[in-house]
């Protein structure tokens, strides 16, 4: 199991640092004591045409080592994708699952570019391909956040009247991402590796990359249809293999201006949005994370803003009959 590989790795490394550790001394003792009676295999070891080469050739082969299990354990995609599937619970309860309600409680925060929060009740309901996320703020300039999808169509509410929010607005403009099944994680009956036949992404295995000051396996995840000029990369766990976050990054090129110098002074756009999720709990056979994050970064010409979406969801429920006007905003 993978679960063993990173642990396996582990003590490999352990035991060849006691091994350089020991070998290093044994060399010291060789060069301080150039004249002392070595044994036969200290004279094989240091003593190669006369030089000490053997350590040197140590150091590199550590280094060679550590390199490589840097990479992570290699598979290919859909062997990840498995594996990542099994950490949630087995293919019978899986596939048992028609829908799926999660409820707790939301807070919006605004991180660069202003200040404020706001907390409320937070649910994210899902059945087969279809959604609804929300939170209620019942707030006079930010009600509520909703994005819903009835299998066809995405709805993006407004937090007054023709205004939509920072997230709203992406979701907007981007709704590929929500089509796709991606938003929510596994918290969402629509996850697509839950069905690479139906999608047929385009999966891109990475190995271990530092992300947030965490060693997570990335994968990345391009659409068969859609998705524009986004990468799309998806993180594991490489113990658990639970999904721990998907990053989605777009580069705007500046816009020409009217003269050449105003068009030297153009900045592109960046738009970053992540998904994190954690805590993760048994719930009715299912291994689910109780804890999801938004955070949304726009850099542009104006600056940078970033804010946050946190839900805790103290609740889920399976297979319990969902209002199909829920999945629809009028």
């Amino acid at each position: 199991m993978v679960a063993g590989q990173p642990v396996i790795c582990g003590s490999v490394v352990k035991i060849f640092y006691v091994f350089v550790v020991k070998s290093w001394i044994l060399y010291t003792k060789a060069i301080h004591h150039p004249r002392k009676e070595h044994s036969t295999m200290a004279r094989s070891t240091f003593n190669i045409n006369g030089r000490t080469t053997f350590f040197p050739a140590m150091v590199i082969s550590f280094g060679m080592l550590t390199a490589g299990l840097a990479k992570g354990p290699e598979m290919e995609p859909e062997e990840l994708v498995a594996r990542h599937l099994k950490s949630i619970g087995d293919a019978e309860t899986r596939e048992g699952i028609q829908s799926r309600s999660a409820r707790g409680v939301g807070r919006f925060e605004v991180m660069v570019g202003g200040s404020g929060y706001l907390e409320g009740p937070a649910s994210f309901l899902s059945q087969g391909n279809k959604l609804r996320f929300s939170i209620d703020f019942n707030h006079l300039n930010y009600r509520a956040e909703r994005i819903t999808f009835d299998g066809e169509k995405c709805y993006v509410g407004n937090v007054e009247p023709g205004v939509r929010s920072m997230l709203g607005d992406f979701f907007y403009q981007y709704d590929d991402f929500v089509k796709e099944g991606l938003l929510g994680g596994v918290l969402s009956t629509a996850w697509p590796l839950a069905d690479l036949e139906g999608r047929r992404p385009r999966l891109d295995y990475r190995g271990l990359k530092k992300i947030d000051g965490r060693e997570l396996l990335e994968l990345r995840y391009r659409m068969r249809k859609g998705g524009g000029d986004f990468n799309i990369n998806l993180y594991f766990d490489p113990e658990t293999l639970h999904h721990i976050a998907s990053i989605y990054k777009l580069r705007i090129s500046a816009p020409m201006g009217r003269t050449p110098r105003e068009s030297a002074r153009q900045v592109e756009t960046r738009l970053t949005l992540e998904e994190w999720f954690g805590d993760f709990q048994t719930r009715q056979g299912l291994d689910l994370p109780s804890h999801w994050t938004i955070r949304y970064t726009i850099e542009n010409a104006q600056g940078t803003r970033m804010s946050k979406w946190d839900m805790i969801f103290n609740r889920a429920l399976h297979n319990m009959p969902i209002n199909p006007q829920l999945f629809v905003l009028h």
